[in-house]
C-alpha cells in the first residue's frame, strides 16, 4: 500500500473520501514524529472515529491488529473500538490483539454481539489494574445485557473473591442501561442463599443498590430477608435506599442521626422524595451544627419537605454561615413556597452575600413560574452539584487590591515563620502525621507494580511523629497560641506555655490567629481538589487554664490570606468565593476593594 504522507497535524479526517484513503492516513499518523508515551492526538481520534464509519471497516482493520508495528497496530485497535458492532466472527483476533497489551482494544470486545465476547470483557475488567474507569470497563458497559449472566457469575464467587469484585461489577452494572433489571432476580438468590459467603452476601447487597429504581420490585424480599438475617441489616439498609424504598427516609433519618454527616444529607437529597420521612431530622439541622447547616437547607429542597418552609425562612438571616443562606433561598426556590416571597424579594436586593442574593432572586422567579427548576438529575454529577455550596464563586469578583487599610500588629505579640525563623523554631512541638498506604506495598512493587493498590483489604494507617515549627503565633498569657497548616497533611492549633507540656487544641488547618477585639479567632480550612472550607474559631481558656475551640463563623471559602483593619475588624480574602469583613460581634459584610478582577 503506497502512503501519501503528510504534515503533522493536518485535518486527516476532513481529507479521506473512502475507506483506503483514510486507513492509509491512519498508518501515516503512526509514522509521524513523537515524544515517547505521549498520547494520540485528537486528529487521530477523530480520523480512527472516520474509519469505523464505513462499512467494511472490520475486515480492513482486524489484520492490522498483529501488524509488526505496535503503533499501527495499536491504531487499529483505536478505530475498532469506535465501531457501532463488529462481527463475531473476529473475536479471536482481537482478543490476540489484547494477548498482545493493545491499549485501545479492549473496548472493542463491547461491539461484538456475542456471550463470548461479553465473558471476555468482565473478566478482563475485573482483572485490570486501572478499573474502573478503563477501557475494560467501557466493553463491559457496550456489552450491555449480553454482560449480565458472566456478571451474576463472577458476583457469586464460587472461589474466593478479591474485596472489591463487587464494587467493580456493581460500578458497571450501574451504568448498564436500559436492561440493568435483569440481573436483579439472580443478584436477590445469591443474596438469599444462607450458605453464601457473608462478604459475598454483602457485596451483593450492595451490586442491588446499583440497580437504582430498576431493583425496587426486589422491596419486599429485601425487607423479608432483613428479618430473617439481622447481620446483613446495615447492607440490607443501603440497598433499599438505592431502589427508592418506601424505608429510606425512616432508614436515612436514623443513620443521620448516629452518624451526622454532610455525606449522609447529600445521600438523602439523592434519593428525593422517597426520603421525605427523613424531612423532621434534617430539619433539626437548620439550626444544629454550623457545618451542617448550608447542607441540611439544600437536602430539604430535594426531598420535597413543605413543613421546613418556615425554618428555611429563619435560615435566610443566619449569621453564622452565608453558605446557609444561600441553601435556604435554594431550597425554597424549589419547593416554590409561596409564602416565603416577601423574605427571598427583600433578600434579592439588600442581603450582603451576593451569591444568596442571585439564589434569592432565582427564588423568586421559580416560584412565580418564571423559571425552570434547576437540573434535578440523580447520578455520578449529583455530589458535585450538591456541595456546590463550596463553590460560590458565580458573579464574585477577586478582591485584587482591598481599599480596606491593614492594621499593623506588633511584632512582641505576633510571629510568622517567615518574618521571625529562629524564634518560631524555638517554638517547634512534636506533631503527629497520619496517612494511610498498603500492607503489602513491598509485595506489589516485587511483582513489577508502578501503581500501588490501596483497598479495604489491605488497608494500613501510618503514624509519624515529626517536630513541627509553627507557621503563626500568638502571645497570650503564660505563653504562645501557634497553628501549623501542612495543607492536605492537616495542621493544628496548640498551646504552648513558657514552661509545662504544650497542650493540643484543635485538629485544622491554621492559617493565622488573631485578638479581634476582646476575642483570639483562628481562621482555619482547605482548599484541595474539589473541597473549600473555611472557618473562623474563637479560643477560650478555661479557670483552670485549659484552652478549647469553638466554631465561631463559617466562611464561604478556605482562608488564603488574612489580616486586622481595625483591632475589632478582620479581612479575610477566601478562595474564589469572595473577600469579607468580619468584625468582634461576627457581623459580615464584603470588602471594599480599590480594584477587583473580572468576575468568574
Amino acid at each position: 500500500m503506497a502512503l501519501a504522507f503528510t504534515q503533522p497535524g493536518s485535518a486527516h479526517a476532513k481529507d479521506c473520501a473512502t475507506l483506503d484513503d483514510c486507513l492509509q492516513e491512519l498508518l501515516q499518523t503512526a509514522k509521524e514524529p513523537k515524544l515517547p508515551g505521549a498520547p494520540m492526538r485528537q486528529e487521530t481520534h477523530t480520523l480512527a472515529e472516520r474509519i469505523a464509519s464505513f462499512p467494511g471497516a472490520a475486515e480492513a482493520l482486524v489484520p492490522l491488529l498483529a501488524d509488526p508495528d505496535p503503533d499501527i497496530a495499536e491504531r487499529a485497535g483505536l478505530a475498532l473500538s469506535a465501531m457501532p458492532s463488529i462481527p463475531p466472527e473476529y473475536f479471536d483476533a482481537i482478543r490476540a490483539g489484547l494477548e498482545r497489551g493493545l491499549g485501545w482494544l479492549p473496548a472493542a470486545l463491547g461491539r461484538i454481539d456475542s456471550e463470548k465476547a461479553a465473558r471476555e470483557a468482565v473478566d478482563r475488567y475485573l482483572a485490570s489494574r486501572s478499573a474502573p474507569h478503563n477501557q475494560e470497563a467501557a466493553a463491559v458497559v457496550r456489552s450491555g445485557v449480553r454482560a449480565i449472566p458472566r456478571i451474576l457469575e463472577r458476583a457469586a464467587c464460587s472461589t474466593p473473591c478479591p474485596p472489591e469484585t463487587h464494587w467493580l461489577l456493581g460500578t458497571v452494572l450501574e451504568q448498564i442501561q436500559p436492561g440493568r433489571e435483569r440481573a436483579a432476580e439472580g443478584l436477590m438468590g445469591i443474596a438469599e442463599d444462607p450458605d453464601a459467603p457473608p462478604q459475598t452476601r454483602r457485596g451483593v447487597l450492595g451490586m442491588i443498590g446499583a440497580l437504582g429504581r430498576d431493583g425496587l420490585a426486589l422491596e419486599p424480599r429485601l425487607l423479608a430477608l432483613k428479618a430473617q438475617a439481622p447481620e446483613l441489616g446495615a447492607w440490607m439498609d443501603g440497598a433499599l435506599v438505592e431502589i427508592g424504598s418506601r424505608r429510606s427516609g425512616e432508614i436515612l433519618a436514623r443513620r443521620l442521626r448516629q452518624e451526622p454527616s454532610a455525606w449522609i444529607l447529600r445521600d438523602i437529597a439523592e434519593t428525593g422524595e422517597a426520603a421525605r420521612g427523613a424531612g423532621p431530622a434534617v430539619a433539626e439541622f437548620l439550626a444544629g451544627d454550623p457545618l451542617l447547616r448550608a447542607p441540611a437547607a439544600l437536602t430539604l429542597g430535594y426531598i420535597g419537605y413543605e413543613p421546613a418552609v418556615p425554618a428555611l425562612v429563619a435560615a435566610l438571616d443566619d449569621p453564622v454561615d452565608p453558605r446557609a443562606t444561600w441553601a435556604a433561598a435554594k431550597a425554597l426556590g424549589r419547593l416554590r413556597a409561596d409564602a416565603a416571597l416577601g423574605v427571598l424579594s427583600e433578600a434579592a436586593t439588600a442581603h450582603w452575600y451576593p451569591p444568596t442574593r442571585e439564589a434569592a432572586r432565582s427564588a423568586v422567579r421559580q416560584i412565580r413560574g418564571e423559571e425552570a427548576e434547576e437540573n434535578d438529575e440523580r447520578g455520578s454529577g449529583f455530589a458535585m452539584r450538591f456541595f456546590g455550596y463550596e463553590h460560590l464563586d458565580e458573579g464574585i469578583p477577586e478582591c485584587e487590591a482591598p481599599a480596606e487599610r491593614r492594621h499593623r500588629e506588633s511584632r512582641a505579640t505576633k510571629l510568622y515563620a517567615h518574618r521571625s525563623p529562629e524564634r518560631m523554631k524555638r517554638l517547634a512541638y512534636p506533631s503527629q502525621i497520619v496517612s494511610y498506604g498498603a500492607d503489602d506495598e513491598e509485595a506489589q512493587r516485587a511483582a513489577g507494580e508502578t501503581v500501588i493498590r490501596v483497598h479495604s483489604g489491605n488497608l494500613r494507617e501510618h503514624r509519624e511523629i515529626v517536630e513541627q515549627t509553627p507557621g503563626v503565633a500568638l502571645r497570650v498569657g503564660g505563653g504562645w497560641l501557634a497553628g501549623s497548616d501542612r495543607g492536605e497533611w492537616g495542621g493544628e492549633l496548640m498551646f504552648l506555655p513558657d514552661a509545662g507540656a504544650p497542650q493540643h487544641i484543635l485538629d485544622a488547618n491554621i492559617e493565622d490567629i488573631y485578638q479581634l477585639g476582646d476575642a483570639i479567632v483562628v481562621t482555619t480550612g482547605l482548599a484541595h481538589l474539589s473541597m473549600n472550607q473555611g472557618v473562623l474559631y474563637r479560643a477560650t481558656r478555661d479557670a483552670q487554664g485549659a484552652w478549647q475551640a469553638e466554631i465561631w463563623r463559617i466562611l464561604p471559602g478556605a482562608p488564603a490570606a488574612s489580616h486586622l483593619v481595625k483591632p475589632d475588624e478582620l479581612l479575610v480574602r477566601t478562595r474564589h468565593t469572595g473577600t469579607v469583613v468580619v468584625d468582634a460581634e461576627g457581623r459580615m459584610r464584603m470588602a471594599r476593594c480599590r480594584k477587583a478582577a473580572a468576575t468568574r
